[in-house]
């Protein structure tokens, strides 16, 4: 494991099972209770900017970007992409930045909280989690239940699935594109600086890694793992979610074993870390305060 500081953050290179080196990130105290993100599809570790900005500065944060994404590896071929290689990464992730006898708190936002979900089985995770965020995500029926693509029965379905898989180049980012984003993956109310963000975000990743991971979710399930998970959870929808639609929220909530908490956010599409940061900062800080504790 590789490690060197810039600027206030400690950047590691961290080699998950198969080889692949995933880019990890470091901030805040050495000694404070420590948070780990995991992020979306198609994005990068940036996207859980917004609200890191908004968490206490006493909290050690560490963020990640997937493999095929930002600047962690990309897989040489199709083997490199699964459920299991989301687990074996976050629980990479863990063994190098939790310390040994102490909790963190996993956050993930749709792909990442399908990656929290997969490793729910798993020791690494049951040993150094101590509790679960989860927002805008699914763990089975994603193209089944979307209603991005406004067609009628089947013809939807379809468009979905194409939609997730397709591993088109998608040009620059610029207003059309951004807007296209917005009805997609975002509530309407969204602020211009977000939809603008989330564009230069999605626009970053690279085709193939953005169908792999694609073709993945359109065959996800997740729920014989998402049973695993025992340590409290919260998990947040949006009513103007079209990718993953508030009924996976309840879904899911029903299938952990400690669920505090299903929260469905007026507005909010899928997109909840850059449309509603300051309620995912507040909530983990919630959870953060009663469950999560570093080591003594």
């Amino acid at each position: 494991m590789a490690t060197r500081h810039v600027g206030h953050a400690q950047e590691l290179r961290v080699r998950s099972a198969d080889g692949t080196l995933l880019h990890v990130e470091v901030r805040g105290p050495s000694d404070g209770p420590t948070v780990v993100f995991s992020h979306c599809w198609s994005t990068s570790l940036a996207s859980w900017g917004p609200v890191v900005r908004d968490l206490d500065p006493g909290l050690r944060v560490v963020l990640y970007d997937q493999r095929g994404h930002g600047r962690s590896q990309t897989p040489l071929t199709r083997a490199g992409y699964g459920t299991e290689k989301l687990a074996d990464d976050l629980c990479a992730v863990l063994e190098a930045t939790v310390p040994a006898g102490s909790r963190a708190l996993v956050a993930g936002h749709s792909m990442g909280g399908m990656t929290i979900m997969a490793s729910g089985p798993r020791a690494t995770f049951k040993e150094r989690v101590g509790a679960v965020l989860l927002t805008n995500t699914g763990c089975a029926e994603l193209p089944d239940r979307s209603t991005a693509i406004p067609l009628p029965g089947p013809l939807g379905k379809l468009g979905a699935r194409v939609f997730l898989t397709a591993p088109l180049p998608l040009g620059p980012a610029n207003a059309g594109s951004a807007s296209v984003l917005r009805y997609l993956v975002m509530g309407k109310g969204t602020s211009l600086a977000a939809k603008r963000l989330c564009a230069r975000l999605v626009h970053g990743c690279g085709g193939v890694p953005r169908g792999e991971w694609g073709r993945v979710m359109t065959r996800l399930d997740l729920a014989d793992s998402a049973r695993e998970i025992a340590v409290p959870t919260v998990v947040v929808g949006g009513d103007e979610d079209k990718l993953t639609p508030q009924w996976h929220a309840h879904h899911i909530g029903g299938l952990v074993q400690d669920c505090e908490e299903v929260r469905v956010v007026p507005g909010l599409g899928h997109m909840g870390p850059l449309e509603v940061p300051g309620v995912l900062a507040e909530l983990v800080g919630k959870l953060v305060a009663n469950h999560v504790t570093p080591k003594s």
